[in-house]
C-alpha cells in the first residue's frame, strides 16, 4: 500500500503524456542548429510588450509542449477532431489563454462545440517546412478529421525544398514501468523533470547580458537605429529585439515570387491517406492592411526608414493571390482573411497590438469565428 501510495504521488506530481518520443521541440528546431536540449513539458512561458500593455501573457505547456487547454491523447471517441497549425497567431502571441484561433473557432460552434476537439498547434517563430514535419509525424498518430493550416505573411516566402522522407514511430511509455525510473532516466539524459506545481516562467526574451539578447554586444549600434523607449524595452527583455528594422525585410519579401504548389499537393495527398481534409487560412501582416501601424514601426527604424512606407497596395499583397491560385488547381479550401482584417481597420478597429506586432486577443477569436463559418460554408456544399 505505501509503494503504492508513493507510485500514485510520483504520476500526480510528474504528469508524462502517452508518447516519450514526440515533442514541440522536435519541430522547433527543424533545419537549424539550437543548443537547447530535452523536452519542452508543463513548463510556463512568457511574452511580454510593456510598450503595448503591462500585462503579462503566460502560455502554459501541455506535456508535449503546446499552448493547450488540454493533454493531447490518441483518439479513443467519435469526436471530430481538428487540428490548427501554424506559428505565434494560433498559439495566440499577446492573448491571453482564453483568446485564440481555435478557441474563436469552438465558440463559434455554439451547441455542437461537445461533439469537437480542437488542438493548438501553433508554434512561434516557425514556417510551413516545420508544418509540414510536424504533421507528417503528428497526422497518423493523433488522427485529426480535418487540419486548418493558417498561414501568416511572413510564413510563404522562405523557398527552401522540404518534403520528409520519413515520420517518428511512436514510442509509448509503459503505464507499468516505475514513475522513479522513468523520471530517474530523464535525469541521466539531462532531460527536464515536468513537475505539475513548478511556478518557473521563462522568458521568451531575456534581459541582457543574456547571449540571446542582441543588445548584449551590440548597443553602440542598435542604440541609432530605435528610439530610447524602445531600446530600454529590448535590453529588458520586455519587447521583440529582433524588430529592428523589421519593417525593411517585410516589404523585401511580400515582394518575391513564391511557389507552394508542391508542398501543398503532398500535404493534401498524405492527409488523405488518413482521411483528414486540408484547409489553408492566409493571415496578411499588419502593414498589409493598414498604414496605421508604420509610424510605431518607425520607431524601430531610425535610420534606414523613409518617412511614409506603405504596404497596403497590390503589389505587397501578391502572396495571397499565389497560395489562392495553388489551393484552387489542387482543390484545397481556401480562406483569405485580409479583407475581412482590412475592413475592420478601415472600420476603426485595431485588429493588432501598436508596437508588437501580433494581434489582441479579442482579434484571434474574431478570426476563429470567421474560419468556422468558411469551414461550415464549405462542409455544407
Amino acid at each position: 500500500m505505501s509503494l503504492f501510495l508513493v507510485e500514485f504521488a510520483l504520476r500526480f506530481c510528474f504528469p508524462l503524456p502517452e508518447l516519450s518520443n514526440f515533442n514541440r521541440i522536435n519541430y522547433q528546431i527543424l533545419d537549424r542548429q539550437d543548443d537547447r536540449k530535452g523536452y519542452l513539458r508543463n513548463i510556463q512561458m512568457l511574452w511580454k510588450s510593456t510598450l503595448d500593455t503591462n500585462h503579462a501573457f503566460v502560455h502554459q505547456l501541455n506535456t508535449y509542449g503546446f499552448r493547450d487547454n488540454k493533454d493531447w491523447e490518441v483518439k479513443r471517441n467519435r469526436k471530430k477532431r481538428f487540428f490548427f497549425v501554424g506559428d505565434s497567431f494560433v498559439e495566440g502571441m499577446m492573448s491571453p489563454k482564453n483568446q485564440s484561433i481555435p478557441l474563436g473557432f469552438k465558440k463559434a460552434l455554439g451547441e455542437a462545440q461537445d461533439n469537437y476537439e480542437l488542438f493548438n498547434c501553433g508554434m512561434m517563430g516557425i514556417g510551413l517546412n516545420e508544418y509540414i514535419k510536424f504533421l507528417k509525424d503528428a497526422v497518423p498518430i493523433f488522427r485529426p478529421d480535418a487540419v486548418f493550416l493558417v498561414m501568416y505573411s511572413n510564413d510563404a516566402p522562405f523557398q527552401r525544398k522540404y518534403i520528409p522522407q520519413n515520420r517518428i514511430l511512436p514510442e509509448y511509455y509503459s503505464s507499468f514501468h516505475p514513475r522513479l525510473l522513468t523520471l530517474m532516466e530523464h535525469i541521466k539524459k539531462e532531460d527536464p523533470i515536468p513537475f505539475r506545481f513548478s511556478t518557473e516562467v521563462r522568458p521568451f526574451y531575456k534581459a541582457v547580458p543574456d547571449h540571446g539578447n542582441p543588445w548584449t554586444f551590440k548597443e553602440a549600434t542598435l542604440s541609432k537605429e530605435v528610439t530610447p523607449t524602445i531600446a530600454a524595452a529590448m535590453k529588458k527583455g520586455d519587447f521583440n529585439y529582433f524588430r529592428t528594422n523589421w519593417i525593411l525585410e517585410e516589404e523585401k519579401f511580400l515582394k518575391t515570387d513564391i511557389n507552394l504548389f508542391e508542398k501543398f499537393g503532398f500535404l493534401k495527398e498524405y492527409l488523405l491517406t488518413y482521411n483528414a481534409e486540408l484547409n489553408v487560412v492566409y493571415i496578411p501582416s499588419r502593414s498589409q492592411v493598414s498604414t496605421h501601424y508604420y509610424q510605431f514601426e518607425k520607431q524601430a527604424c531610425l535610420l534606414k526608414c523613409p518617412d511614409a512606407l506603405d504596404l497596403t497596395v497590390p503589389i505587397y499583397q501578391k502572396h495571397a493571390a499565389i497560395i489562392a491560385a495553388d489551393c484552387k488547381r489542387l482543390e484545397i479550401p481556401f480562406l483569405d482573411l485580409t479583407t475581412f482584417i482590412k475592413s475592420k481597420e478601415e472600420g476603426g478597429k485595431h485588429m493588432y497590438w501598436n508596437y508588437d506586432d501580433h494581434m489582441r486577443g479579442s482579434s484571434y477569436m474574431q478570426l476563429g469565428r470567421e474560419i468556422q463559418q468558411f469551414w461550415w460554408r464549405n462542409s455544407m456544399n
